[in-house]
C-alpha cells in the first residue's frame, strides 16, 4: 500500500468559495496532490490512500482522506475535487471524536498530523520527503510505504524532530524545489518503476 500525508499548514477548515481556492489557504495546492496521488490514464489507483490534515483556521485540525481502492467519481480537476474536500469540512462541523464517511472512498476526522503519522509508522515503512534527504532513485523502498510531505511552507522544525525520533527516512527528489503535487507524481513513477 501506498500512503500519503499531505500537511497543509494553511488551508481553511471553514467551507470556502471553490471559486476562489487560493483565498481558502491555497486549497488548489490541495485539491492537485489528491488528482496526482490518485489518477492515471482513466482510471484510479486502488494501491494508494492520501490523507490531507488541514491546519488553517478557524478550527484545526481536520484529516480529510481519500482511499483509491473505494473513491467514487473522483473528479479529474482541482475544482472538483475542492469541492469534495469542502462537502467534508460542512460534514466536520459538528463531528467529535472518531471519523465520518462523505462519500465512498472519502472520511473526515478530526485526527492530527503527528497521530496520523503515528499510525502508518506502525504499519509501514515511513519516509519523509525533504531536499536534503537520500536521492530517491538509491532508495530500496518496501510494499508498505508512507510518504510525509508539507505543502508549499514546508515543515516546522519542531515537526522535523518528530519525524527524526520516529524513525522517517528522507528522501530527497532533486535540488530543484517542485510544487507539493508535482512531488506526489514522481514518487509515484518511482514506485511504478519498481515493478515494471
Amino acid at each position: 500500500m501506498r500512503t500519503f500525508i499531505l500537511r497543509a499548514r494553511k488551508s481553511v477548515t471553514k467551507p470556502f468559495d471553490i471559486d476562489d481556492l487560493p483565498a481558502a489557504g491555497n486549497m488548489q495546492v490541495v485539491a492537485s496532490c489528491i488528482g496526482n496521488a490518485l489518477w492515471v490514464s482513466n482510471n484510479v489507483r486502488s494501491d494508494t490512500i492520501i490523507h490531507v490534515i488541514l491546519e488553517g483556521p478557524p478550527t484545526p485540525p481536520l484529516c480529510v482522506t481519500f482511499f483509491g481502492s473505494s473513491v467514487k467519481e473522483l473528479p479529474f480537476d482541482e475544482r472538483g475535487i475542492a469541492f469534495l474536500v469542502n462537502k467534508a469540512i460542512k460534514k466536520a462541523i459538528k463531528l467529535g471524536k472518531g471519523t465520518k464517511e462523505i462519500a465512498p472512498g472519502i472520511t473526515v476526522s478530526r485526527t492530527n498530523f503527528e497521530d496520523m503519522v503515528k499510525h502508518h509508522q506502525e504499519t509501514s515503512a515511513l519516509f519523509y520527503l525533504h531536499p536534503k534527504g537520500k536521492n530517491i532513485h538509491e532508495v530500496k523502498f518496501p510494499e508498505n510505504v508512507t510518504f510525509v510531505f508539507g505543502d508549499y511552507i514546508g515543515m516546522p522544525e519542531k515537526s522535523e524532530g518528530f519525524l527524526e525520533k520516529l524513525g522517517a527516512e528522507q528522501v530527497s527528489l532533486g535540488r530543484v524545489t517542485l510544487f507539493a503535487s508535482q512531488c506526489v507524481t514522481i514518487v509515484q513513477h518511482v514506485l511504478d518503476m519498481r515493478l515494471w
